[in-house]
């Protein structure tokens, strides 16, 4: 038979109750420490030699999937990306990862087990981008690699320097907009009026300031040179 346990309010459990009724997942730009719970690879298509390394984060209960890291170009030159790895091993402490294959949710999946269930520091901005139906959606990209609790990135812990670079860029960074306008044949932003106006169209601007009275007739007498009445050869 199950002994039913008894609760103590205490500093965990006022962290629990903060995170109670709040988003699971990461939604927000900023700092975070956390458990890499899953690194799976990702390879490119159509004869492009691109490879990605594809992180979930636990973050003491907030969570973030999909967290690429291109590590290898199209033509299989390496990236910013293989830094950004180097660095997390360091942080992971992991000396070797060595890539394995194992059975995935949608089939076998190329894997980096020696750094799943270790603890790291991300810093992950949030890029605002748009579904292929026109709606909204944001995912995160890893923009810097830190030490939990030093918060040190590596260049700091080498240099001996404090740690400072985690601190700017939450201070700096904010979130980047990728997002696409909006199709033209629809309402919305960035999308043209739907009105036969254009360049030549007569249009009316219902802010504009009323012509004078002087100026309506120069206007029609400009417009009576350009186009004169029928001459009888009368003088007057």
């Amino acid at each position: 038979m199950n002994q039913p346990i008894s609760f103590t309010w205490n500093q965990q459990s006022a962290e629990a109750a903060l995170k109670a009724g709040s988003s699971a997942g990461i939604s927000e730009t900023g700092a975070y420490e956390g458990i890499i719970t899953s690194a799976v690879y990702e390879f490119g298509k159509d004869g492009s030699q691109s490879q990605a390394l594809v992180l979930s984060l636990d973050a003491d209960g907030q969570k973030a999937n999909f967290l690429r890291i291109n590590f290898l170009g199209r033509d299989g030159s390496q990236t910013f990306g293989m830094g950004l790895i180097a660095a997390i091993m360091w942080v992971a402490q992991v000396k070797d990862a060595q890539a394995q294959q194992r059975q995935g949710q949608n089939g076998p999946e190329w894997c980096l087990p020696a750094l799943e269930g270790k603890r790291v520091g991300l810093f992950l901005q949030k890029l605002l981008t748009t579904k292929q139906d026109g709606s909204d959606s944001y995912k995160f990209e890893v923009r810097h690699v830190f030490q939990p609790g030093s918060r040190l990135t590596y260049k700091e812990f080498t240099d001996k320097t404090p740690a400072e670079a985690i601190a700017t860029l939450e201070r700096n960074m904010k979130d980047k907009d990728d997002r696409k306008p909006h199709d033209s044949s629809r309402s919305g932003w960035g999308a043209s009026s739907n009105n036969n106006s254009g360049w030549g169209n007569n249009q009316h601007d219902p802010n504009a300031v009323p012509d004078s009275r002087l100026q309506q007739a120069n206007r029609q007498l400009a417009q009576s040179n350009q186009n004169p009445q029928f001459d009888d050869d009368i003088p007057f």
